[in-house]
């Protein structure tokens, strides 16, 4: 008989409804989210939810509490997991941790790198540490001391559990995010375009940390070499506004925000039309677009102030990894161009690197983990 396991976390992401049933191999596995998505995602975030992914009853989000469900206790009961997996070092999810351990049942916490901002729609890039967060962190650490095990989302956060938290080394391990990219595999490989319209991509929301005046700037430079190139910009994010000031300011033409996506299982086709990735933050975990535009074939162009990129980008080989700056960006994008055989060469490189981080590969990946920590 297969262990039964939950996970317990915010809102419906797509990748975990459908990671959900991608360990249903393994384990009798149910997913619960507070809410179905949050304000600032897309409605076309939402997807069908299936028979073992819901919304608790009686959740919502209080403040300087969180999110919360009175009807998560009741579930538990119902369900009768062997192990309890929580998305976050959540207040709610001590309450949860005292319940589950209670009842001896096995207790996982996920977690992002914890980064020392004021609310969660704060862009700082900078993270928890013992100097700048002493107090937070020894909270941390006090009420959830009595899990199973830790799992970092990628090495920085694992490092930040074991030398900041100071939680035992020996009950913390990383893990990477799971992604839906299996439709994007699908995608031809990009080849020569003989009149050079080849089209940029910015898939990331519209914030600071992820520079999209900066991608608009290198769009402005290579349009004065390659008047045919196009650009897609995400259509969501707080700077929406500030671009669409600088694009008009410049007089730039042939950029178009994204907003024709009708459901997830059709983003992977704004993909599909594109040719070049960009981005350049200034910092993040490791990011998924770069997964997706790598399973895509795309060529890509990002910047080396990304978490994690080692596991899936290798500089000259499958993407260009660049500094943060202009000329920079606009070099990497300008090889694509003056020499497309990269795309075949990036591409085919690129899908066998990403292979392993298709569903059912990360789900095998966390039934090792699993198995190696006694759960």
């Amino acid at each position: 008989m297969k262990k039964k396991l939950v996970f317990i976390s915010n809102m419906a992401a797509p990748y975990q409804v459908k990671f959900c049933y991608s360990l249903q191999k393994h384990f009798d596995t149910e997913f619960w989210f507070y809410v179905r998505r949050e304000a600032e995602r897309p409605k076309w975030w939402e997807i069908p939810l299936g028979e073992k992914c819901k919304i608790l009853r009686f959740s919502g989000v209080f403040p300087k509490v969180g999110y919360f469900s009175f009807g998560v206790f009741s579930e538990l009961i119902r369900f009768k997991p062997d192990i309890v997996m929580l998305g976050g070092f959540m207040r709610w999810h001590w309450l949860l941790l005292i319940f589950a351990k209670f009842f001896n049942k096995k207790v996982i916490i996920m977690s992002e790198p914890l980064r020392n901002v004021s609310s969660d729609r704060d862009q700082s890039q900078s993270l928890m540490n013992k100097v700048n967060s002493s107090r937070k962190l020894k909270w941390i650490k006090k009420l959830f001391s009595r899990a199973d095990l830790y799992v970092g989302m990628g090495t920085v956060a694992e490092a930040q559990f074991i030398e900041e938290i100071e939680f035992e080394k020996s009950k913390v391990t990383c893990a990477m995010y799971p992604l839906d990219i299996e439709m994007y595999f699908e995608h031809t490989l990009r080849a020569e375009k003989p009149n050079k319209d080849y089209t940029l991509l910015f898939a990331n929301r519209l914030i600071d940390r992820y520079q999209p005046l900066f991608a608009l700037e290198v769009f402005k430079v290579l349009k004065e070499k390659y008047p045919n190139i196009r650009m897609l910009i995400n259509n969501d994010g707080p700077l929406r506004s500030e671009c669409i000031k600088y694009i008009k300011t410049e007089s730039l033409q042939d950029i178009e925000f994204i907003t024709q996506i009708d459901s997830w299982n059709n983003m992977h086709k704004i993909y599909e039309g594109a040719d070049i990735l960009i981005l350049p933050a200034t910092y993040s975990n490791g990011n998924g677009t770069i997964v997706e535009a790598t399973a895509s074939g795309m060529g890509i162009v990002v910047s080396n102030q990304i978490n994690h990129l080692e596991f899936y980008a290798r500089d000259s080989e499958n993407c260009f990894i660049c500094n943060l700056e202009i000329e920079s960006f606009a070099e990497a994008i300008e090889k694509y161009i003056e020499k497309p055989a990269l795309f075949l060469e990036h591409g085919n490189a690129g899908r066998q690197i990403v292979e392993y981080l298709k569903n059912e590969n990360t789900a095998k990946k966390y039934v090792e983990i699993f198995e190696r920590y006694g759960l």
